[in-house]
Formats: C-alpha cells, structure tokens, sequence
C-alpha cells in the first residue's frame, strides 16, 4: 500500500465525518501543523505543543471543557482509525491492462488498474 493512497483514504474518512467531529479534527490537527513548521527539533516541537496546546484552543474555541475536547479527538480518532482499517482491507488492485482498449503505440508503457476500496 503506498502512502500516498492511505493519505487519499483518510482524507475521504475526514470529510465524511459529522461536521462537529471533522471541524474539532481539523483544527487540532491544523494547530499541530503549524507547529511543527514552525519547530527546528523534535524537542521544540514538544515543548511548542506544551506551550500552545492544541486541545486547549479547540476546547476554548468549540466552548467545550479541556476533558470533553481530549475525549471527543480520541473517538474521532479512533474514528478514523476504525474505517482506514476497513477500507485498507477491501483495497484491491485489479490490472486490466490486457482488457483495455489502447493504440499499438502505448502496449509497451501503459498500464490500466482497477482500484477497489
């Protein structure tokens, strides 16, 4: 499985989510972002998530208790784990290179692949 269709698969998952979950998700996960562009190690990263909790802003922005935020991000979390785990399991690649209907000119470097998830 290459990451890059994992990616593709969680985002699907997020999106899908019920707005109030998604909305918190993102935030949380855009607040860790940028923190993490902004840090020049590992351990600044850290201490930048300490000083500027994510969990804490979203709980002050959603009006929600710092207990009630951290709780809601791991089912969302869990969430998402739960149907990434799902869809990774039916995920199949069909070649159907040999039923594709092509010029001579692309048999050599053209390959037609059925994605199921």
């Amino acid at each position: 499985m290459n990451e890059k269709m994992m990616e593709v698969f969680a985002r699907d998952i997020i999106a899908s989510l019920p707005f109030n979950k998604r909305m918190l998700y993102q935030f949380i996960e855009g607040v860790e972002d940028r923190l993490a562009q902004k840090a020049e190690t590992k351990e600044h990263f850290l201490t930048l998530l300490k000083q500027q909790s994510p969990h804490h802003q979203a709980a002050e922005r959603f009006g929600m208790s710092i207990y009630e935020t951290v709780a809601l991000m791991h089912e969302v979390e869990d969430e998402i784990s739960e149907k990434l785990e799902k869809k990774l399991d039916r995920y199949k690649w069909i070649d159907c290179t040999d039923y594709a209907t092509y010029s001579k000119q692309t048999i050599n470097s053209a390959r037609y692949y059925l994605i199921i998830s």
